[in-house]
């Protein structure tokens, strides 16, 4: 019922507040319409004053301080004309909260020095409805009132910049996310750019072959010619796929050939002795992958068994390496913590490994081992009918 409640004051406030000035008129009607020997008896004036101090409520949150003055002006004629204030009177304190939780900090001084001018005036007006102790206490009373207040406001304002924190900090993890995507963009560019450098250089080179023996050696020359058109198709089917290799420049200038499936073995032999037992296993016939699907493999096992060493706290990892008929596939299981079930996001790793298969018309699938731990599953297809 609290919950429904808040969410109709969010979207229609005036509706509340209604409410509470009509419970204030009924209560100011039935309290003062009593029979006292103390008070003057409930006639005509008595109710338009009564109306006239609860109306305003209906605006309480919209002006409050305004609400305040003008509701405070009944309210002290119904106190010197002798009428009963048990309930319309407490409406001020309403008031005077409604102030300094919703207005500004010099609004709430305004107020509260205003609220003192009243109680010195009734003191003067009529000394005996509202003494020395009369004043002390009400004083105090709304004193309280408006630090209650003004701590409303306070959580209140803390709650907006917790949201607005919170959104801030979404916006930031969406565009960090779309900035490792777009760094990692870049780096699949830059890479292909190597690749296509170095086989265009071939090209380039068989190409001077050929037409410096077309003349004397047919046959070389027409082999010349064979490379040009394999190297050729080779880059297109790259070009088609927007992947490369790195190049690892060595320390005399040259360059070596990228990591492939070929260097799991020696990346898991590194793990074992840095302290992690990495087992590789090799199904299926190999066969010789185009070289950026390669690297794009190993990297995906590398990133995986990064992960195992940063995050996974385990004592085993498995590298299985299936190569089928025109596929490869590489998975990377560990027997560590598993996954975080905070739904915190993937890191920048994962983001890369995803964009890597997504080149290649591949599919990869992460989760939770059954026996507990971690799984990481890729498969990339390298048949020629999946470079078209």
């Amino acid at each position: 019922m609290r919950a429904g409640l808040r969410a109709i004051d969010s979207r229609r406030p005036w509706l509340l507040d209604s409410a509470l000035a009509l419970l204030l008129l009924l209560g100011a009607v039935l309290t003062t319409s009593a029979p006292s020997h103390v008070s003057r008896p409930a006639d005509a004036t008595m109710y338009l004053l009564a109306t006239a101090a609860s109306a305003p409520f209906v605006l309480r949150r919209r002006a409050p301080l305004p609400v305040l003055l003008v509701t405070s002006v009944p309210v002290m004629a119904l106190i010197v004309l002798g009428y009963s204030t048990a309930l319309v009177g407490a409406g001020l304190f309403l008031a005077a909260y409604t102030v300094a939780a919703w207005s500004s900090r010099r609004a709430t001084l305004v107020a509260a020095g205003y609220v003192l001018t009243i109680l010195v005036s009734l003191t003067v007006l009529v000394p005996w409805e509202m003494g020395p102790a009369e004043l002390v206490t009400n004083g105090a009373v709304f004193a309280g009132t408006f630090a209650l207040g003004r701590g409303a406001a306070s959580r209140r304002q803390n709650l907006v910049l917790l949201r607005e924190r919170a959104e801030l900090a979404e916006r930031a993890r969406v565009e960090e996310a779309r900035r490792a995507v777009s760094d990692e963009r870049l780096r699949i560019a830059q890479e292909l750019h190597d690749v296509l450098g170095h086989t265009l250089g071939v090209i380039a080179l068989q190409a001077g072959v050929g037409a410096h023996v077309i003349d004397v050696d047919r046959e070389e020359a027409r082999a010349a010619l064979v490379a040009v058109s394999e190297s050729s198709r080779s880059a297109l089917g790259e070009v088609r796929r927007i992947i490369g290799t790195v190049r690892h420049e060595t320390g005399d200038g040259t360059y070596t050939s990228p990591p492939g499936l070929a260097s799991v073995k020696t990346l898991a032999d590194e793990l074992t002795v840095a302290g992690l037992p990495v087992e590789v296993h090799v199904e299926g016939e190999q066969v010789d992958l185009p070289p950026a699907l390669d690297l794009t493999a190993y990297r995906i096992v590398q990133e995986s068994l990064t992960n195992v060493v940063r995050h996974a706290r385990a004592g085993h990892a498995w590298v299985t390496i299936r190569y089928r008929s025109e596929a490869v596939e590489v998975e990377v299981e560990d027997d560590g913590i598993g996954p975080a079930d905070d739904g915190a996001p993937h890191g920048h790793g994962q983001l890369g490994m995803r964009e890597r298969v997504a080149v290649w018309g591949g599919s990869l699938h992460v989760g939770a081992r059954k026996n507990g731990g971690y799984r990481v599953t890729a498969r990339l297809p390298y048949g020629e009918g999946s470079w078209r």
